[in-house]
């Protein structure tokens, strides 16, 4: 039995009901979070502890793993975000981001070519780029978000080249000491950065296809294979090769039209 879980959203139910229609049976949907065991339960998202409309998900979540059975956890996707038909939605085994399974190692590049991606030279600017997120979001819930990015900015200052502070465009964060504060689409401020720093931001996939190195510091980041990962390497730091990072990562996101064929469930449980 895979049970889907619908909770009246219609943006996120709008993805559940299109991964219902590519599934075998069987299968049955239900409202609110009112949870029954299955072989596989679907949802959308995970839990966050600072937002209570979210926790009816993660009570779901936790008793299914505790009965070693598996979640499908549909999210926004990582490339290819914008509105309509070529939006693309995460699908993954038991964990958000770069801690679910996509059952992606080692993929062809067939998906990055359907998907008309195309990896830039490796370019490095002037300033660095400390990207915040929005401060309740499940990616940053372990953390104190505000302090770190405070943290790494002071960490920042010990170095020579000006800093960029952006806040995520769903928070409000105030300026941080030290930095220049921005509000300009992030393409812009990539467009001369020597590195962009993030706790596990999508902004550092952006980044990276954009050829700007990133320094990240969550293995829940899906740079976390090709990242750097300490601020001491900030004058000289890595750029390793991209291409089979990004193989792997479009066979992490799907489109609606590919969950209603059932691409995305066959490819998790092949």
């Amino acid at each position: 039995m895979i049970n889907f879980y619908l909770f009246g959203n219609p943006n996120h139910d709008q993805v559940i009901l299109a991964f219902y229609e590519g599934c075998p049976e069987p299968k049955q949907l239900i409202k609110d979070y009112q949870y029954e065991p299955a072989d596989v339960a679907v949802v959308f998202g995970v839990n966050k502890s600072r937002v209570p409309m979210s926790w009816p998900r993660g009570k779901v979540i936790a008793r299914q793993r505790n009965e070693n059975r598996d979640v499908v956890v549909l999210e926004t996707g990582y490339i290819n975000r914008g509105e309509g038909a070529t939006h693309h939605y995460a699908a993954g085994l038991n964990g958000l981001n770069g801690r679910a399974n996509f059952r992606n190692q080692g993929m062809p590049d067939d998906r990055m070519r359907l998907l008309g991606v195309e990896l830039k030279p490796y370019t490095q600017g002037e300033y660095i780029v400390l990207c915040g997120q929005v401060p309740w979001d499940a990616s940053v819930d372990s953390t104190n978000h505000v302090a770190w990015l405070k943290e790494c900015a002071a960490a920042l200052r010990n170095y020579s080249r000006p800093v960029v502070f952006r806040p995520h465009p769903s928070a409000s964060l105030p300026p941080i000491k030290g930095c220049k504060y921005s509000k300009k689409p992030l393409s812009d401020d990539l467009r001369n950065a020597w590195a962009v720093v993030t706790f596990n931001s999508n902004s550092g996939v952006e980044a990276l296809i954009e050829g700007v190195p990133v320094f990240a510091f969550d293995e829940g980041s899906m740079v976390w294979s090709v990242c750097n990962r300490s601020l001491s390497d900030i004058e000289s730091p890595c750029l390793p090769d991209r291409k089979q990072w990004l193989n792997d990562l479009c066979y992490a996101q799907w489109t609606l039209d590919e969950m209603k064929e059932g691409l995305a469930w066959k490819h998790l449980f092949r």
